[in-house]
């Protein structure tokens, strides 16, 4: 439902301007010294500038709401994590409850990512070190985005334009919901079917093989029209792909949903994409659709050099499940586990990002075949929570992420460059001359 989604989408905005009001407030006075405190006073700058009267009405929300949300949502994810947090780590509840509000004040630590990232280990310390998400998605990814409309978020226009880089990607076989559909045009394989437009997993169907042209979902079998019949009741186009297998040695770590490697790639000082941060996603229990960390999923940090998994945890705003060794539903060993084709996927994340270079900043989502890796989809907007999550010290702290994000928002102008060298003015330069030609050409 349109209406539904962009009430959700206000409601979300609103939450990230409470949870920047303090580092607003504070102009970026705090946590480590250079990069990250520049990069927190150019989000501060445009916390208090809002774009248009929808901006602005959520910035008044907020600031209305504030003093009530604040305390209520502390209250709330205290009752449902306290006595847990208290138990394994020995953390009152009373003294959880306190600290999330001294840590709002200090640091903009609202709502879940008390537990999230931890903060209860030490907050006062690792807190400032965290890049927070309503620092990115109310602020520093609107001013990092380039002019162009790169199709990441378009499921049939970005899998054309990877192909066209050379960059494997998961083809679309056909659209469902914008005209007439042969039914012999689905595959006769085990179909995937997400949204055309969207992200997060939202949406998404697992259609596998039953028989000569009959697929199942779990609770039905369909034959081909009936197939599409049903799937044209969504309501919005629908794109249908092959299903990818996971490579075998992975299966062990997934509870049948194909895992992914969600690499984050970064355009350095000289415009080049490089690879700054991976985990590795996997589904648990009933679920055999997607593996996404905020469908329930757990995640693992991995090491860039060598693909090698860490501890897994879930998103942990639920503090049951804590962190594991072992895969929660197959038992299988994930810490210490080495990915196969490591090197390929890094590779190939660098390949595809190199498409799109008017993104500063792209997640990849990458499965791992028997073949090779082979990219799902590309993030215009990627959450870091799930990085840091892993991390016992955030983005801000001597991080490669932060350094890059530092230069390209002073390319722009964002960081004491005269404002007649802004971003719309520079921007025919920041790009190489070489890579917009190709551009042009495609």
């Amino acid at each position: 439902m349109p209406f539904l989604r962009s009430v959700q989408n206000r409601v979300e905005r609103t939450v990230y301007v409470i949870a920047g009001l303090p580092i607003a407030f504070r102009g970026g006075n705090f946590g480590p010294s250079g990069d990250s405190r520049e990069i927190r006073r150019v989000f501060a700058r445009h916390y208090w500038r809002p774009r248009n009267p929808a901006e602005l009405l959520e910035l008044a929300a907020g600031l209305l709401l504030a003093p009530i949300a604040v305390p209520l949502a502390a209250l709330w994810f205290t009752a449902r994590n306290g006595r847990i947090i208290r138990t394994r780590e020995g953390r009152s509840i009373a003294g959880q409850f306190i600290e999330q509000l001294r840590l709002y004040a200090s640091a903009g630590v609202f709502g879940p990512w008390y537990y999230i990232f931890s903060w209860h280990r030490d907050g006062a310390r690792r807190a400032p070190t965290f890049l927070q998400r309503c620092e990115t998605k109310r602020g520093l990814y609107a001013l990092l985005k380039g002019p162009e409309a790169s199709p990441l978020g378009h499921k049939q226009k970005f899998a054309e334009r990877c192909a066209t880089a050379g960059a494997r990607c998961v083809c679309c076989e056909l659209v469902i919901g914008q005209g007439a559909v042969d039914p012999a045009s689905l595959p006769d394989v085990d179909l995937f079917v997400k949204p055309l437009i969207g992200c997060g997993g939202k949406g998404a169907e697992r259609w596998d093989r039953v028989g000569h042209r009959r697929w199942s979902d779990g609770s039905c079998e369909l034959e081909g029209q009936q197939l599409i019949d049903r799937l044209r009741t969504r309501g919005r186009p629908l794109v249908v792909q092959k299903r990818v297998l996971a490579h075998p040695s992975l299966l062990p770590l997934t509870s049948g949903a194909l895992p992914t490697v969600r690499l984050l790639t970064c355009l350095d000082e000289q415009n080049r994409p490089e690879a700054v941060a991976a985990v590795f996603r996997m589904s648990v229990g009933a679920n055999r659709t997607v593996d996404n960390f905020h469908a329930g999923g757990v995640a693992c940090a991995v090491s860039l050099g060598q693909g090698e998994l860490g501890m897994a945890s879930d998103l942990g705003a639920d503090a049951r499940l804590g962190w594991c060794l072992d895969h929660p539903t197959t038992g299988a060993r994930i810490s210490g586990t080495h990915l196969p084709y490591w090197d390929q996927v890094k590779s190939l994340g660098l390949r595809a990002h190199d498409a799109f270079i008017d993104r500063v900043l792209i997640g990849w989502d990458i499965a791992i075949s028997d073949d090779g890796p082979i990219i799902i989809e590309g993030n215009r907007g990627p959450d870091l929570d799930i990085m840091q999550r892993f991390m016992d010290v955030g983005f801000y702290h001597e991080h490669r992420l932060s350094q890059l994000i530092a230069h390209h928002l002073r390319a722009r102008g964002e960081l004491g460059i005269p404002a007649g060298r802004r971003q719309a003015a520079q921007w025919s330069e920041w790009i190489p001359s070489e890579r917009r030609a190709r551009r042009a050409r495609q």
